[in-house]
């Protein structure tokens, strides 16, 4: 069991389908990555000239904290998982890839986060983000919400889903919408009921499959 924020990195193949990406319709977009984590998207994406930026709670300390708690975090869901039946191994064939293909990704994040801390990664709580309204074309976020709603409540995921709409000028994807279960997140239904007037959302089916159900993500527009 791991207390505290949990900090491990996916990889940017893992982030083109999980969120339907497309390189080309991406050209000249601003993108926030946000709870990014060790994910290699933001290292990746901006070695091919976009425009990303990443945040994290955690961003701040040190490449060797960030790299050895993430390593940890990686050994440690590759352990549980190992003990489960009900996880999907079709991006993975097995834990072991997993946790090979994981850590590297994590190195390439440090790679850059040594390079661009401060500026492509930067510190921040979700529900109070440092930059100007309407600063994105697309704002996405992995693995934090929904996910985690027995840890975080209603208010947490209320005021994070304002605040990244509130930087936001065009779209909000949230992925997965399913706890680990694979049941649907109950404050799902209460993000629809609560959006602003003149923002819009649907759910969107994703390639990409990892724990039961798991092939949705949450689309905001503005």
């Amino acid at each position: 069991m791991i207390k505290g924020p949990i900090f491990t990195g996916r990889t940017c193949r893992e982030y083109l389908h999980m969120f339907n990406l497309n390189l080309e319709e991406l050209e000249g977009a601003s993108i926030l990555d946000c709870a990014a984590g060790a994910s290699s998207f933001t290292p990746i994406m901006h070695s091919l000239g976009f425009n990303v930026k990443a945040v994290d709670i955690l961003y701040g300390e040190s490449p060797g904290k960030l790299y050895q708690m993430c390593e940890e975090h990686l050994k440690i869901l590759k352990e549980a998982l190992e003990k489960k039946t009900s996880y999907i191994w079709k991006f993975y064939k097995d834990p072991d890839e997993m946790f090979r293909e994981r850590l590297e990704a994590c190195k390439i994040f440090m790679s850059d986060y040594m390079i661009g801390m401060g500026r492509r990664y930067i510190r921040a709580d979700l529900r109070e983000l440092p930059f100007p309204s309407d600063s994105f074309d697309l704002v996405l976020c992995s693995h934090l919400l929904y996910i985690y709603d027995h840890r975080l409540d209603w208010k947490f995921h209320q005021e994070s889903i304002q605040e990244m709409l509130r930087v936001c000028r065009g779209e909000v994807r949230i992925y997965p919408l399913v706890k680990e279960d694979g049941e649907k997140s109950i404050y799902l239904k209460r993000t629809f009921d609560s959006l602003p007037e003149g923002v819009n959302a649907r759910i969107e089916k994703v390639d990409y499959i990892f724990r039961p159900s798991a092939n949705e993500m949450l689309c905001i527009f503005k």
